[in-house]
């Protein structure tokens, strides 16, 4: 088993450019639905997401509704912010879409062992620092900026279906938990039987300091101008350093030996087009912005009673009730569906997953 591989498949043994400084949590399925309040605000979205967090979620929810959530599916409390990814498909022998199950995180069991069990769902990084004229490298000692209140994030490009080597690109990862034997990385879906994938997405971590969005909900941020897509310094353009986030979301395979015939809900057959959102929801800003120094490095942990975004105490990952019903439309999550919701047309090959 190659080193990368092992990295690849826990992120917390990968080196910090930075000070000391990560914590990770929990977070059960929210809600799946054809909905993207930042693409599609208000109306249909193009495509089906899983999305994990606060319970506001909603086509049409604002900035102010995601931190007013009255709860969420995710182990901080003060956590009420909304992640969502494309929802996974399998295309069955007769041609019929039906959906893979979309897990969230769960405890290992007799069935799950400890090394195949998905164990976080969210991971906030410290490892990139803002832009100075010179500067070529982050100080120990240097903490990113919370998340500004109202932030909007998307990674990735749902469009992608042959790989290109951008930042944008190697930002987005797919790792394939294996029944037995090494687990590997890919960026394309993998080329192999999965007990589980694990379809990761590390988002641009550098804020240009004034928007909270941008008309194509990219634009606004970026990723570092020296070191790589999830270490480094920020460019000129977007100077303001914020905390990493990458997210983890499962999805049981072991029942499909047929890995060719697994496909996104935009009908990406590659893995390529994966892509994930962010609505900063968090309610206390002030409290995240010293996470770092207050729950991570050395004895201190999210559990440390000093700890400012939890004072010690996580509460169950768990499924919550929508405030807003999710609209009613068939998504295969009964029965599978003659065409994927939306009517995306199957674009791409198997052949294709070449990285």
């Amino acid at each position: 088993m190659r080193i990368l591989d092992i990295l690849s498949a826990f992120p917390a043994l990968l080196p910090l450019v930075n000070a000391q400084g990560e914590f990770n949590f929990p977070c059960a399925p929210l809600t799946i639905q054809r909905s993207d309040p930042i693409v599609n605000p208000g109306a249909p979205g193009g495509h089906t997401h899983a999305i994990i967090g606060g319970s506001a979620f909603s086509r049409s929810m604002s900035n102010e509704a995601a931190p007013n959530a009255r709860d969420t599916t995710c182990a901080i409390e003060i956590d009420r912010s909304n992640y969502w990814q494309p929802q996974l498909y399998h295309i069955r022998s007769d041609g019929q879409f039906e959906t893979v199950q979309f897990q969230g995180s769960v405890k290992p069991s007799a069935s799950i062992p400890l090394l195949l069990a998905p164990s976080t769902a969210a991971y906030y990084l410290n490892r990139v620092c803002d832009y100075a004229p010179g500067k070529t490298s982050c100080a120990r000692g240097e903490y990113p900026r919370a998340p500004p209140a109202g932030l909007r994030i998307l990674a990735g490009d749902p469009f992608l279906r042959s790989y290109n080597d951008t930042f944008e690109m190697r930002a987005m990862s797919h790792v394939c938990l294996a029944a037995s034997g090494p687990s590997s990385e890919t960026h394309a879906l993998p080329t192999r039987p999965c007990a589980r994938i694990r379809a990761q997405s590390f988002f641009p971590s550098c804020w240009d300091g004034v928007n909270l969005d941008s008309p194509n909900h990219k634009s606004h941020m970026s990723y570092p101008a020296i070191g790589d897509y999830n270490t480094g310094v920020c460019p000129q353009s977007h100077p303001i350093a914020i905390i990493s986030i990458f997210l983890e979301f499962f999805y049981d395979t072991a029942r499909y030996s047929d890995w060719e015939n697994l496909v996104y809900a935009m009908g990406d057959r590659t893995g390529y087009g994966l892509h994930a959102d962010f609505v900063n929801g968090w309610t206390d800003i002030n409290a995240l912005g010293n996470a770092f120094r207050t729950c991570s490095g050395g004895d201190l942990t999210l559990n440390s009673p000093g700890c400012s975004i939890t004072k010690g105490k996580l509460i169950p990952a768990g499924p919550k009730n929508l405030e807003v019903p999710a609209p009613q439309e068939d998504l295969g999550l009964q029965a599978p569906l003659r065409a994927l919701p939306g009517n995306n047309p199957v674009t791409g090959n198997p052949s294709d997953r070449v990285n």
